[in-house]
């Protein structure tokens, strides 16, 4: 800890990402180069954003201000599948997608303690916007074509007061390498057996009682919890064959 003290424990769970895991908090143990090596090529950048603020008055997505079903449940800006491929090609290209795909919740609208007293509060969940140092340069501007993109559905959506979340911010606020919200990317290669690699796919690790229950675990991301209750199940059986 910060202040010098050691607690003692028989088993160690990390919910931290894989390689803030073995590369940062367990820079100093005995791992086999070989094994932080494939580590450290783990596929890892974050490439989403998400937006928060209030606004004035509820979107109006062609039903009209008043409370409609698509204030309660998700709206999702994503018209096509070739929508998405553009988005995911001008990533690529230009590094930030020109028209990103994304997902608004007006959690007020359920809610209305999260906003102030005749305000909504809203969400924006995005992609795609690639880890870079140097996206607080770029953040404001993108802020802007996102609600400009918004706009095109909603022409009323015009935030009183909002934040930009970048994968740079992700990284920094919450400590997760890359800023990627799923810990590492959710590809063939990255899932199943192989997350985060084979010989640490059952939340157990090289280190003798340090466990993985994070999302960068089997089966990844996601709000599901699935990941911390497997490996609470892994823990609780090896303290099972352990007992002195």
């Amino acid at each position: 800890m910060k202040d010098g003290k050691t607690i003692q424990s028989k088993a160690v769970v990390s919910n931290a990402d894989p390689k803030t895991t073995f590369l940062k908090l367990l820079r100093n143990a005995e791992l086999e180069s070989d094994f932080k090596k494939r580590v450290n090529s783990l596929k890892s950048t974050g490439v989403s954003f998400k937006m928060v603020g209030y606004l004035e008055e509820l979107p109006d997505f062609g039903n009209g201000k008043s409370l409609q079903p698509e204030h309660i449940a998700s709206e999702v800006i994503l018209p096509s599948v070739d929508y998405a491929e553009q988005a995911y090609r001008d990533a690529l290209v230009y590094g930030y997608s020109k028209k990103p795909w994304f997902e608004v919740n007006i959690q007020s609208s359920l809610d209305p303690t999260v906003a102030p007293q005749g305000k909504y509060s809203f969400s924006i969940f995005g992609q795609y916007l690639p880890y870079d140092k140097k996206l607080d340069d770029f953040k404001e501007e993108y802020a802007i074509l996102i609600l400009d993109t918004l706009r095109e559905y909603a022409p009323n959506f015009k935030p009183i007061k909002y934040q930009l979340l970048t994968a740079l911010d992700i990284e920094r606020r919450f400590g997760i390498w890359g800023g990627n919200i799923f810990h590492l990317d959710m590809t063939p290669d990255q899932l199943f057996v192989f997350r985060p690699l084979p010989e640490c796919n059952n939340y157990a690790t090289p280190i003798k009682g340090v466990f993985l229950c994070g999302s960068g675990s089997h089966p990844g991301g996601g709000v599901t919890g699935i990941p911390g209750k497997n490996a609470a199940n892994k823990v609780i059986q090896w303290f099972g064959s352990n007992k002195q």
